[in-house]
């Protein structure tokens, strides 16, 4: 659960680079997990992400819930499974699956 809340506040954060750094080397720099665009996305809000809650479902399965409000005004409270694995001597984040939310 370290690993999935370090994750969490990086992007809390807009640092995309420590976000990443967090993601299996494999999906770094990719998509959701590109530092540019966690930067841009998450620098973007009114009120910054928030980690509301996490739950541990098993060895490497983490719930969590967030909440955010973009510049926009958009108002997001949102759920995720976060698996994670344990590679290179670090537990890393591999999959986040949406759900519910914005």
């Amino acid at each position: 659960m370290r690993t999935v809340t370090a994750f969490y506040s990086a992007l809390a954060a807009a640092d995309g680079e420590t976000a990443s750094a967090l993601v299996i080397p494999e999906k770094r720099g990719q998509g959701p997990f590109n530092e540019a665009s966690i930067h841009a996305f998450f620098g973007a809000m009114s009120q910054p992400l928030k980690l509301t809650g996490t739950a541990l479902r098993g060895t490497d399965d983490v719930r969590v819930s967030y909440e955010y409000v973009t510049n926009e005004g958009r108002r997001c409270q949102g759920r995720a499974a976060v698996l994670t694995t344990y590679v290179f001597g670090k537990t890393l984040v591999s999959r986040i699956k949406a759900l519910d939310g914005c």
